[in-house]
């Protein structure tokens, strides 16, 4: 039996790892250990660690490195004290592979740990590009660190050959966010309007804007000024937001949101809830993943801000603008209504394509 440790430190990285931590649990030759960090278990972010248990999915270890200072230099710190702590836990847990997903910052001490601790790494979304954050120099430092590789496009397979200079242990998988799409069970519009105290007959807007981590504090917070006003000319619309992360400018930024008058604010909705306002909103705003990669699957239009999603592929759904108010009160006023759902060919299989690939791999050491 091989041992898989798997680690998770966000919300929204955790929506697109749960399938494929429950596909390899499903296999008898894989013992799978959940690290559950980051923000999961952060009362500021929701202690969404809750919402996994919830989901029935069993965590094994938790690792705790968050510090309160959100500066670039705190977070620099925290990363040392991250590594850490996961090489404590890697050493002792001594899994045959680490799996990981994405480009988050942590993932540079946690991969770290593990190639000087000779354990490999599988890594989930290398390939893409990101110009407007520091994720960019991290997906692709990560995708130098791993040994297999589980892009989810034919373009970003190639880009990871192209980095690597070999096909070896590459393997397109297809977008998580799809399969998470084409297997849940969503909320339904009324359900939602429930528990979100949300007026079912009106427009929903969806929000999640996040620092774009290679500009200025001033930036980050004109920007989010910038959005908050432009929503706020909305009349008749019920408007959610959920809070930036953890990266540097999103205390400060969430702190906007929480002050904003006429708008639902969320530490996190939940992966269902979250999939469902995208399902059911008039349009979504913001700069997550998210609305480039899920919204387009809803056909739910999108106005994408500044430049954190510059670089991946974007539907037609898509309206991207600079983070100037009145080039995003342009980019509201160019919503004209949904479009057919896009999704492409071949994908919601993706959590059995990657446990597929992990048996391959392990039988032909």
């Amino acid at each position: 039996m091989k041992k898989i440790a798997v680690v998770t430190a966000t919300r929204a990285e955790y929506g697109l790892l749960r399938r494929t931590v429950e596909a390899l649990r499903a296999q008898a030759c894989f013992d799978v250990r959940l690290i559950v960090t980051g923000t999961h278990l952060s009362p500021a972010f929701g202690e969404t660690w809750k919402e996994i248990e919830a989901d029935g999915v069993r965590i094994d270890c938790k690792i705790d490195y968050l510090s309160e200072d959100r500066s670039p230099a705190g977070i620099a710190r925290e990363a040392g004290h991250c590594a850490q702590l996961f090489a404590d836990t890697l050493a002792q847990m001594q899994p045959d592979l680490l799996l990981v997903l994405g480009d988050r910052y942590e993932l540079l001490p946690i991969c770290s740990s593990a190639l000087v601790l000779g354990i490999p790494i599988g890594h989930i979304g290398g390939g893409e590009r990101t110009e407007g954050a520091i994720d960019d120099a991290v997906r692709n430092a990560v995708t130098m660190l791993a040994t297999v590789h589980f892009p989810n496009s034919p373009e970003a397979a190639e880009a990871i050959v192209q980095m690597r200079g070999s096909e070896e242990n590459v393997f397109e998988v297809g977008e998580p966010g799809a399969e998470n799409i084409l297997k849940a069970t969503l909320p339904t519009r009324e359900e939602l309007a429930a528990r979100l105290n949300l007026d079912a007959a009106k427009p929903w807007v969806l929000g999640t804007l996040h620092p774009e981590t290679r500009e200025s504090l001033d930036y980050n917070l004109s920007m989010a000024r910038n959005m908050l006003e432009a929503l706020g000319h909305l009349n008749g619309y019920e408007i959610v937001l959920t809070k930036a992360n953890a990266d540097p400018c999103g205390e400060k930024m969430n702190a906007l949101y929480t002050a904003a008058k006429g708008i639902h604010m969320y530490d996190s909705l939940g992966q269902n809830g979250y999939l469902g306002l995208m399902k059911e909103a008039a349009f979504v705003i913001g700069n997550s993943s998210s609305g480039v990669i899920e919204a387009p699957l809803f056909g739910t239009p999108v106005v994408n801000i500044g430049h954190r999603q510059t670089g991946r592929k974007m539907n037609r759904c898509v309206i991207p603008c600079e983070a100037g108010l009145q080039d995003i009160q342009a980019a509201i006023a160019a919503v004209k209504g949904r479009f057919q759902p896009d999704i492409l060919p071949g994908t919601g299989h993706t959590s059995e394509l990657i446990a597929g690939h992990l048996k391959a791999y392990f039988h032909e050491l």
